[in-house]
């Protein structure tokens, strides 16, 4: 059972700005030998989620995993519901918004939405994953995801992405704090320079959160005229994505959102 899962871990190495990897590569990236790496890639190749570019001899997702993703859309359409819902608050607010869940300790993109209203819109990857220390979304877990989270806090070795970038513990955890008191988070530049995002927690059925979902725009359009109508359909929706996934909102969640 473990080969299965260090060969299905090989996965996660690809995204949309590495859709194509290497053998020497994905090696490197594993932290484990070509022998070990070739083995467990025939294995995924043989069942379909890898395939091999026949001139590059570079390996990437296989259409194994398409027809996977549209079996379990089948089975359980959320995320439609949960687009129709985000595409309403995009036209309210006007800016482009991005949900993800927590895969055991990464929070991993699920959807995207992107403005119609404006031509000047912050580009955003819907296979990416979430920094925990450098954007909304990520403080929004820690805050109100498993505790356990916090463990990567506590020990320290955050990347650094900006100068922005929250990498001490003692002021990520006063950070925290703050969201808790307030139920929104946010991030100016912290990610990537120029860019802010808004986001709140989605609750699964144990009041624990799940996920997140959040707005990013760039900061010339987060201007404190307008943070109260982010705030209240950021508010909104959370509370709505919440319903649609099934879970609870905990009482002592803020009734509304407040600058």
């Amino acid at each position: 059972m473990g080969t299965a899962l260090n060969a299905l871990k090989l996965l996660d190495f690809f995204s949309a700005s590495r859709p194509e990897i290497g053998l020497s590569q994905l090696a490197r990236l594993a932290g484990a030998n070509k022998a070990t790496v070739l083995r467990h890639l025939r294995s995924l190749e043989e069942f379909g989620l890898i395939e091999q570019n026949p001139q590059t001899r570079y390996y990437a997702i296989g259409p194994a995993a398409i027809r996977l993703a549209a079996l379990r859309e089948a089975a359980n359409p959320r995320l439609d519901a949960a687009r129709l819902r985000m595409q309403t608050a995009m036209q309210e607010v006007g800016e482009s918004l991005h949900l993800s869940f927590l895969e055991k300790d990464i929070l991993q993109t699920a959807l995207v939405v992107e403005t119609t209203k404006h031509t000047v819109r912050v580009s955003l990857d819907p296979t990416e994953v979430m920094p925990l220390n450098a954007t909304a979304s990520g403080l929004s877990m820690l805050c109100y995801g498993p505790p356990a989270l916090l463990n990567q806090v506590n020990k320290g070795a955050l990347q650094d992405f900006t100068k922005e970038t929250l990498t001490d513990p003692d002021q990520i955890r006063a950070q925290i704090e703050t969201i808790r008191n307030r139920g929104w988070s946010n991030s100016n530049g912290s990610y990537e320079l120029g860019v802010h995002g808004f986001a709140a927690p989605i609750f699964g059925i144990d009041r624990v959160a799940i996920g997140t979902v959040a707005f990013a725009m760039p900061e010339n359009r987060a201007s404190d005229d307008r943070v109260p109508v982010i705030l209240t359909a950021l508010h909104t929706l959370a509370k709505d994505l919440t319903a649609i996934f099934g879970g609870q909102v905990p009482e002592a969640f803020p009734p509304e959102f407040h600058p």
